[in-house]
């Protein structure tokens, strides 16, 4: 799953790998976040018409016949391998499949000392900015945006930290995602094309399990050996 993640590349970094061309999409002036948690707004990329668009909604995919914006499920994460089928999402899954940009996300694992959760934070090297593979929606009656990451089994380097891990779209398979003239078998396989083996982690400070809780010491290690998974 992928229940906190961070955002603190530039502007710029942004703007050049999602090849956004809209005026608006030029030059804004977005913070560092280090601990974004679901039902936040949140940045992402979304193609309509043909046109590629920065869009801000809710982390927590409310479907576009939704009444209200509670559900019983959580709804910032959708299952890749079943999404396509399932109601809440196959919708956004045929025509709003987006990009969702970030630079790591933290999983927890539970400490053997005291039984307490330990966070790790989990990136690419050199914290290389890089994009989930998510699905969007707008809701009319809500006049609501928003969003969800989809999730897949974790790699076997990854597992010992959690069983599932976001998916981590490769940059050639962004126009595909995008198309939505792409039907969802076809874009189903893309999310074969994935940088999943490439992550390195290593423990962060228990801070972050606050969702109050802000600021780039969030990302120091709490133990300086970053382990490799791959």
């Amino acid at each position: 799953m992928c229940g906190r993640f961070i955002l603190k590349g530039s502007w710029a970094d942004i703007h050049e790998m999602y090849n956004l061309i809209r005026p608006e999409d030029r030059q804004r002036n977005m913070p560092a976040r280090y601990n974004i948690a679901p039902t936040q707004d949140i940045h992402y990329v979304w193609e309509k018409n043909g046109e590629r668009r920065l869009m801000e909604g809710r982390w927590w995919l409310v479907p576009h016949w939704a009444h209200e914006l509670q559900s019983k499920y959580p709804m910032f994460n959708a299952r890749s391998e079943e999404a396509h089928n399932k109601p809440a999402f196959r919708d956004a899954f045929r025509s709003g499949r987006c990009l969702i940009p970030a630079d790591g996300y933290y999983e927890w694992t539970t400490s053997k000392a005291d039984g307490k959760k330990d966070p790790h934070l989990i990136h690419l090297p050199d914290f290389e900015p890089f994009a989930f593979a998510g699905l969007a929606a707008y809701n009319a009656r809500l006049d609501l945006y928003s969003c969800t990451i989809l999730t897949a089994p974790a790699v076997d380097e990854i597992r010992s930290i959690h069983p599932r891990m976001p998916v981590i779209l490769k940059s050639s398979a962004f126009d595909g995602w995008l198309d939505s003239a792409l039907q969802p078998d076809e874009a189903r396989g893309l999310l074969e094309e994935h940088r999943d083996r490439e992550l390195i982690s290593y423990p962060v400070d228990r801070a972050v399990g606050s969702s109050k809780a802000s600021g780039a010491q969030l990302i120091e290690p709490a133990d300086t050996r970053p382990t490799t998974l791959f």
